[in-house]
């Protein structure tokens, strides 16, 4: 059998090598972190220390490229963030000739990633996303200063800088999503919208658990083969942050909109597509699509649509049958460990059901789903668990680290043991 190449390996990466090893399927993971999650499940057969592409995308490939010329047969390359994912696509044809690859050209992998020319493709095909300012300057902003709706966002046009500079990604990463609600707010980020590729939208109102996901994977004419779709029930920060608990939640309107968007784009693999519901008229919107698995694909297996293995048998024994997700189970994937903490001391004050405020309510809240699926641990992988607690305790003892006297003994012991569980 085929194997499979599986890189960056946290929470996404972890989902696809249960997805796969759990069928048979042989799995390597890639990544540049020991500490990554996925590196610990039962189901991944080896591990490779490569070089991480936001550092060096030439030394990744030739990383791949050396594993790829011992393998006899050609490994299917499964990558799980944008970073990963574009220099797949970058370097596509060349690594053709040692890997299966469903990642489509780069040209539509950029088309997806850049927020100005994706926007403008979904104004012309009549999907709705949110309105997007014609700034190149901050002088611009005072020419639309009548024009302008607050809240406003900005965010980077895309957290890929096109020179690979490292504090500029750090820059985008830090900057991700920044409100705005009065013109003397945007006087703050000056800066940054004169000096980067910074764009302001119109704020599309409401928390996190008004984002949706539609999962799918698309053969190579971009027919899709797969399709599930979900809520965000809990992300951290509550407003837009990265999904701690998600459920599967089937919306047609939504399923039809993503189909049309991955044939006009021509895309080719697996993605995600995020819709935003707006609490104000009532209506969806298209935020983004990301090129490539997402953090909580690890449920799809649980909703009768496995889509790494739909890719898996797609691309190496031309299967190509159409399967949607199960529409009467309704399945949970859940992020335990930070999840139940968040519910006791992040949402308080928040009005929704979803945002939990003890663990006795979110104990509770489980027995409304026919299936949870929890995102660090199963009966049959539970190392992942005890690693993941493990790098959780780190973090926190590198935030006391951080905010304690530096000639406390106790506290210098603390860094000691921090520096090296980072090395």
């Amino acid at each position: 059998m085929n194997k499979v190449y599986v890189f960056n390996l946290h929470f996404n990466g972890l989902g696809v090598v249960r997805s796969l090893g759990e069928n048979g399927i042989e799995v390597v993971g890639l990544d540049s972190n020991y500490f990554a999650i996925g590196k610990y499940s039962k189901y991944l057969r080896k591990f490779y220390k490569v070089t991480d592409p936001s550092v060096s995308e030439r030394g990744f490939i030739n990383d791949l490229i050396l594993l790829g010329n011992k393998e006899k047969i050609k490994p299917l390359l499964v990558p799980t963030n944008d970073v990963w994912s574009v220099a797949i696509s970058r370097y596509k044809k060349e690594l053709e000739r040692y890997f299966i690859v469903y990642n489509p050209d780069c040209s539509v992998i950029e088309s997806i990633i850049n927020k100005k020319i994706f926007g403008s493709i979904m104004t012309k095909i009549g999907v709705k996303t949110p309105h997007t300012y014609e700034i190149n300057s901050f002088a611009d902003i005072y020419k639309l200063k009548d024009r302008l709706v607050f809240p406003l966002i900005i965010k980077p046009n895309s957290r890929m800088n096109v020179n690979r500079n490292l504090d500029v990604t750090k820059l985008y990463n830090a900057n991700r999503l920044i409100t705005i609600n009065s013109f003397e707010e945007i006087h703050q980020y000056v800066k940054l919208i004169n000096n980067y590729d910074f764009i302001i939208q119109q704020k599309n109102e409401g928390l996190s658990n008004r984002m949706y996901t539609v999962g799918i994977y698309a053969d190579q004419t971009s027919n899709v083969l797969g399709v599930f779709c979900g809520r965000k029930v809990r992300g951290y920060p509550a407003e837009y942050g990265d999904c701690y608990a998600g459920e599967s939640l089937w919306v047609d309107s939504l399923v039809d909109i993503s189909k049309k968007v991955i044939k006009e784009i021509g895309f080719t693999g697996i993605a995600e597509l995020e819709f935003k519901h707006n609490e104000i008229d009532n209506e969806y919107y298209l935020i983004e699509m990301n090129p490539r698995t997402w953090s909580w694909i690890g449920i799809t297996p649980h909703t009768g649509v496995n889509l790494p293995l739909i890719a898996y048998n797609n691309m190496l024994r031309n299967y190509n049958s159409y399967t949607e997700m199960d529409k009467t189970k309704k399945v949970l994937w859940v992020r335990v460990l930070e999840d139940s903490y968040n519910c006791k001391n992040n949402y308080k004050g928040l009005n929704s059901k979803d945002f939990l405020t003890s663990k006795k309510e979110w104990r509770a809240s489980l027995s409304n789903y026919d299936e949870v699926v929890y995102a660090e641990y199963t009966t049959k992988d539970k190392k992942p668990l005890y690693i993941y607690r493990m790098i959780l305790y780190i973090r926190y003892l590198g935030k006391l680290v951080n905010s304690k006297q530096k000639g406390n003994k106790i506290w210098l012991l603390a860094k000691k043991l921090w520096n090296y569980f980072l090395k």
